[in-house]
């Protein structure tokens, strides 16, 4: 648990000293406010996906599955619970609409074309074996998206967003600091942490989730909706399981 959450302060000191040197250097207005509420709540959303995780063998017909369905299943929940009680918040901010912005779709599909190619491209380079069992492609094809995209890109880059500002359009989308420093979190999660008091980085995993997350916060801005990251995050994932 040490490790887990000097890890967790690790990844958010580095996000504070970003906003603290853009303050300092007065290139925009940075509210703190929003941005400190943001790791707030990514510390609890962490803590539930950790701790629920370890409780999975003693839930009823989910008890000796090797995926984390019990800690995804309470990190989907608190992100609901943390929209439902964030006064800042809201379905739309979020991007919990099937609407998506006019003219955005044909490009989101295509990103989202390229994205796939990407990461399985990766995968049968990387040839560490394939996993075509029936509880992780149910899994990658579900659980990954609604989570990870409806926190993320939904309820922290909401966040971020209203700390950072929003900033100029790149190919059609919004993509700047906030959404810099939610795809360094994503990163980070995944390719940066501390494993017995010693910081343990990897490159590789590091840029091509950065990449795939960038991806994802594209589309989210593209489209002005959670659909299309949730159904590309889910497409890589499941098709990850057959290289």
């Amino acid at each position: 648990m040490f490790d887990i959450a000097a890890t967790i302060a690790l990844h958010f000191s580095l996000v504070l000293a970003v906003a603290v040197i853009v303050r300092w250097q007065g290139g925009r207005t940075i509210d703190f406010r929003p941005i400190v509420i943001g790791l707030v709540c990514s510390a609890v959303y962490w803590l539930m996906l950790i701790v629920s995780g370890d409780l999975q063998d003693h839930v009823p017909l989910l008890a000796g599955l090797k995926w984390n369905w019990v800690g995804k299943i309470a990190a989907i929940a608190t992100s609901l619970l943390l929209l439902a009680t964030l006064p800042m918040l809201s379905g739309t901010t979020v991007g919990l609409t099937w609407r998506q912005r006019p003219r955005s779709l044909g490009p989101a599909l295509v990103v989202t074309a390229l994205l796939c190619l990407f990461s399985w491209a990766v995968e049968a380079w990387a040839a560490d074996g394939t996993d075509t069992s029936p509880e992780r492609l149910l899994y990658q094809a579900t659980m990954p998206g609604l989570d990870e995209e409806l926190f993320m890109r939904g309820i922290l880059l909401s966040l971020f967003v209203q700390g950072f500002g929003r900033s100029r359009e790149r190919l059609g989308a919004s993509f700047g600091l906030a959404e810099a420093a939610v795809t360094f979190l994503f990163a980070a999660g995944h390719g940066l942490r501390i494993a017995d008091g010693a910081i343990m980085f990897d490159p590789l995993v590091f840029v091509v989730t950065g990449l795939l997350g960038a991806g994802f916060a594209w589309l989210r801005q593209r489209t002005g909706s959670l659909v299309v990251p949730i159904f590309a995050h889910n497409l890589i994932n499941f098709g990850n399981s057959f290289f």
